[in-house]
């Protein structure tokens, strides 16, 4: 069951369309994710990795490789593990391919979309958390629990977590309220509890028909956005409150599942600080957390902004300069380029560069520069600052 269900969710992320996502006013989302699967399958990047298990084995599980890091972070990481990669497809005969900065661009936004969506859970797990945080108490599951609460039988369609997430946020000051009153411990998620609780609640949860596992819509974070500026959250989550965490350096190391469970632990001190202060505790209806989730999914995209005198640093010491430097060789100038300036661009051109960069180092005994975390954002903010003096 746990394969079945995890199944129909890479199911849908695979193969219905979407008008784009858009998210390039803040620099959190750019490309199209659904032209990026297309991609992913045309270049032939599934022949060696897997999505969620489905593809080949030869190099790492992809949606694990963008775990936890950031676009430029992620582009150091491929250019790292490049050399294997040239080794291994030239021994199997496999083409290298050109990758062009839009085709890059929905490749990233496919990867870190499809990120979006969480293992299966374990259900033994879940029960195991389910005992424990007392869930039985106040809840029927399976025609068993208390009577204090709703049913949570409704929630057993879903295979995300979200819309049991949602619904526990709106009803979290009077859940959380009824818990001190009857001193139940108030439950804290600091892992795949969520995922875990919501795979039991799937196994053990009464409907209508046990073969039939509905998803949410696709979650939008270009609407996200919007319904996070709206329900007034920037207020404090954008203005260096210290109340109020950096949700989107959160979000960047964790899955939907766990964003879920983050969210459940800080609406009780929310909403104590909000009716101190007056202001109306924000609830969500139809797919808005999931939106809101995607959005917060997305903000750590573009990484930090980068150092340019860092940077410069970057570029000098791993030997970039020289080469690609005022042209003095064949390579292109990394300095009068402004295609380059941006992590998508530096990514594309480092890509399609690699095989010949490769044996011209290989030729000359050059060892081949590797990237260091935070490395990457440091060289594109150089070469950004490099690329703007260039136009003045």
């Amino acid at each position: 069951m746990r394969h079945a269900v995890h199944a129909a969710t890479v199911w849908l992320v695979l193969t219905v369309g979407f008008t784009g996502l858009g998210l390039t006013g803040d620099g959190t989302l750019e490309g199209d994710p659904f032209r990026g699967r297309t991609l992913f399958v045309e270049k032939r990047c599934v022949q060696c990795h897997s999505v969620w298990g489905h593809g080949g084995t030869l190099g790492p599980e992809i949606v694990r490789v963008v775990a936890r890091k950031s676009l430029p972070t992620l582009a150091g990481s491929f250019w790292n593990h490049t050399p294997r990669m040239i080794e291994e497809m030239t021994a199997r005969g496999y083409a290298w391919p050109v990758i062009e900065r839009a085709e890059m661009a929905d490749i990233l936004s496919y990867l870190y979309y499809v990120r979006l969506f969480d293992d299966p859970g374990d259900a033994g797990r879940g029960a195991a958390y389910y005992t424990s945080l007392r869930c039985e108490f106040c809840h029927a599951l399976g025609g068993r629990g208390g009577d204090l609460a709703v049913a949570l039988d409704r929630f057993a369609a879903y295979a995300s977590p979200v819309p049991l997430a949602q619904a526990m946020w709106n009803s979290g000051p009077e859940m959380q309220q009824s818990q001190v009153g009857t001193n139940t411990p108030i439950p804290e998620f600091i892992g795949d509890e969520m995922v875990d609780i919501q795979a039991h609640i799937r196994e053990r949860g009464t409907r209508p028909d046990k073969q039939r596992l509905e998803l949410l819509s696709l979650p939008d974070p270009q609407r996200g956005q919007t319904i996070f500026r709206n329900k007034g959250c920037p207020k404090c989550h954008t203005t260096g409150r210290s109340e109020a965490p950096d949700l989107g350096a959160a979000a960047l190391r964790m899955t939907v599942g766990q964003i879920s469970g983050v969210l459940w632990n800080h609406g009780y001190a929310m909403h104590d600080l909000m009716r101190r202060q007056g202001i109306p505790f924000p609830r969500f209806q139809d797919q808005e957390l999931a939106d809101v989730i995607s959005y917060l999914h997305f903000i750590g995209y573009r990484g930090r902004g980068g150092d340019a005198a860092q940077g410069a640093a970057v570029f000098r010491d791993k030997g970039c300069s020289v080469c690609h430097e005022r042209q003095q060789t064949q390579a292109p100038d990394l300095l009068d380029l402004h295609s380059e300036d941006d992590a998508i661009g530096l990514s594309s051109a480092m890509w399609n560069h690699a095989p010949e960069m490769h044996e011209l180092m290989a030729e000359h005994g050059v060892p081949w520069p590797k990237f260091e975390e935070g490395e990457m954002e440091d060289l594109v903010a150089f070469l950004k600052k490099s690329a703007q003096a260039g136009k003045e």
